[in-house]
C-alpha cells in the first residue's frame, strides 16, 4: 500500500506542476483553457470553475491542458479567435508549451536545497576515502592489479575524494579503459581498469568493494537461514572453514552451490554453528540462504547557503549524467536494460517513502529534473518537438502543413508507445527474471 500511495503522490505532483506551467502561462497569454486534467481517458471526478473543467482521469500516467483552438485545423468562432491558442503569435505559443517542462526544472531546483537542509541518509562508506576492502577474483579490479588496502585517488585524471565518486565513474563507463591513480602503502601508482557491464543494470562495475563487515542486517522468511535459526545482528565468522572478513566473499561461496554448508557466527559473545543448505532461486539462477547485509547509515545536514550550493552542484551533476546516459544509449554503449518505467518508479517511490521524507523528495527532484529535460528534446509529441515546429514556423513566416504535423505526431506517438513497451518489459523482467 505504501508503494502505491507513494507512486500516486510523486507522479501526481510531477504531473500537476508540469500542467500548471502550461495552464498559468496560457491564461497570462489570454488563451482560453477548457480542461485541466490529471490523467488521461474517462473522467473519475471533476468540477467546473468558469470556463475550465478541472478533472482527475482514470489513467494516471500523464495529464493535459485542453486549450481553445489548440488542435491544428480546429474550427473556432469569430468570438473565440482572440482566445484561440492557434491564433496567438508564435512567441506566445512557444512560451505556453515551454512552461510545462520549465516548471519541472524549477521544482527540482527548489527541492534540491531543501533536501540537503532536511538531511540525507547515505551509506557511511560512500563519504569515506575509497580504500578497497575486497577485490573479487578474475574481475576488472583484480585484472588491473588492484588489491585490498589500496586507496583510489583519481580516475582518468579527475580526483576522487570518496567511494561515491569512484563508483559513479565506473558506472558511467562500462567497457571503457579508465586510468586509475591509487596509493599502495603510501606509494602512488597508476593502472588501467576496464569496468565490466552489469547484466542487471547495464552500468559499469569494477569488482572492488569498500570495507564491509559480514554483519547480517535482515533474514528473509521462507529461506534456509531463517529456518536454521540465523538472526539479524549475527556476525559471520566462517563458512565451511573459510574465514569471512568481507560481505562480498559470501557470494562466491553461497551463490554457486546448493550443498550443505557450516556457518559459524558470533552472537552476543557466543560462537554458534548452523548447518544451512542454500536454496536455488530459478529467477536469478543462483543459490541463496536469505540474508542481507547490515548497512551503516549516516545523516548529513547542511546550512542554508551550503544547501543551495550543494543543490545546484547536484542538479548540474545529475543533468550531465543524464546526457551521458542518453548518448550511451544512442551509441549502443549502454544496455536498454538501464531504462525503467512506471513499475520501477513505483517500487523506488515505495522504498523512498519508507526511508524518510528526504529520500522521497530526492526521488521527486530527480524525476522532475529528468521530466523537464527530456520533455524539451526536439521529438514530436514532446513539448520540445512543438517548440521546434514553432521555431520553423517563425523562420518560414507561416505554419507547417497540417499533413506534415499529423505525420510527425503519428511518428512521435509510435516512438512513445515503443518506449513504454520497452520500459514495461524491463520492469517485468526485473521482477520475474
Amino acid at each position: 500500500m505504501t508503494t502505491l500511495i507513494s507512486f500516486v503522490i510523486v507522479l501526481g505532483i510531477l504531473i500537476f506542476i508540469h500542467e500548471l506551467g502550461h495552464f498559468v502561462v496560457a491564461k497570462m497569454c489570454g488563451v482560453g483553457v477548457e480542461k485541466f486534467s490529471l490523467g488521461f481517458g474517462p473522467k473519475l471526478v471533476g468540477i467546473k470553475r468558469g470556463e475550465t473543467e478541472y478533472r482527475i482521469s482514470i489513467l494516471p500516467l500523464g495529464g493535459y491542458v485542453k486549450m481553445v483552438g489548440e488542435a491544428p485545423g480546429e474550427e473556432v468562432s469569430e468570438e473565440d479567435r482572440k482566445r484561440s491558442f492557434t491564433h496567438k503569435p508564435v512567441s506566445k505559443r512557444a512560451a505556453i508549451v515551454a512552461a510545462g517542462p520549465l516548471m519541472n526544472l524549477v521544482l527540482a531546483a527548489i527541492l534540491m536545497p531543501l533536501i540537503f537542509m532536511i538531511g540525507i541518509q547515505v551509506p557511511a562508506y560512500l563519504d569515506k576515502p575509497a580504500e578497497i576492502g575486497y577485490v573479487a577474483p578474475d574481475e576488472a579490479a583484480a585484472k588491473a592489479g588492484l588489491k585490498k588496502g589500496d586507496v583510489i585517488k583519481a580516475v582518468n585524471g579527475k580526483e576522487t575524494r570518496n567511494w561515491e565518486e569512484v563508483l559513479g565513474a565506473l558506472a558511467l563507463n562500462p567497457g571503457k579503459p579508465l586510468q586509475v591513480e591509487y596509493s599502495e602503502n603510501s606509494t602512488v601508482k597508476t593502472t588501467t581498469i576496464t569496468p565490466q557491464t552489469s547484466e542487471q543494470t547495464g552500468a559499469g562495475v569494477g569488482g572492488m568493494f569498500p570495507p564491509m563487515e559480514p554483519v547480517i542486517g535482515d533474514v528473509t522468511g521462507g529461506y534456509p537461514a531463517k529456518e536454521a535459526g540465523i538472526k539479524a545482528g549475527d556476525v559471520i565468522v566462517s563458512v565451511d572453514g573459510k574465514e569471512i572478513t568481507h560481505w562480498a566473499e559470501l557470494e562466491s561461496i553461497i551463490h554457486k552451490s546448493g550443498t550443505k554448508k557450516a556457518f559459524v557466527v558470533k552472537r552476543d559473545g557466543q560462537t554458534l554453528t548452523f548447518e544451512i543448505t542454500p536454496k536455488h532461486n530459478k529467477d536469478a539462477n543462483v543459490y541463496l540462504v536469505g540474508i542481507s547485509r547490515k548497512e551503516e547509515q549516516v545523516l548529513k545536514q547542511f546550512g542554508f547557503v551550503e544547501s543551495i550550493k550543494k543543490g545546484a552542484e547536484t542538479s548540474i551533476d545529475m543533468t550531465g549524467k543524464l546526457f551521458v546516459v542518453m548518448k550511451g544509449l544512442v551509441m549502443g554503449q549502454y544496455s536498454l536494460k538501464t531504462l525503467g518505467g512506471p513499475i520501477m518508479i513505483a517500487q523506488v517511490a515505495g522504498k523512498a517513502a519508507e526511508s524518510g521524507i528526504a529520500d522521497l523528495l530526492s526521488l521527486m527532484a530527480f524525476l522532475s529534473l529528468q521530466l523537464g529535460i527530456i520533455n524539451l528534446f526536439p521529438i514530436p509529441v514532446l513539448d520540445g518537438g512543438h517548440i521546434l515546429f514553432f521555431g520553423i514556423e517563425g523562420i518560414k513566416g507561416k505554419p507547417l502543413s497540417e499533413k506534415f504535423m499529423a505525420v510527425a505526431q503519428q511518428i512521435g506517438i509510435a516512438l512513445l508507445i515503443a518506449l513504454m513497451l520497452l520500459v514495461t518489459y524491463n520492469d517485468l523482467f526485473r521482477i520475474f527474471g
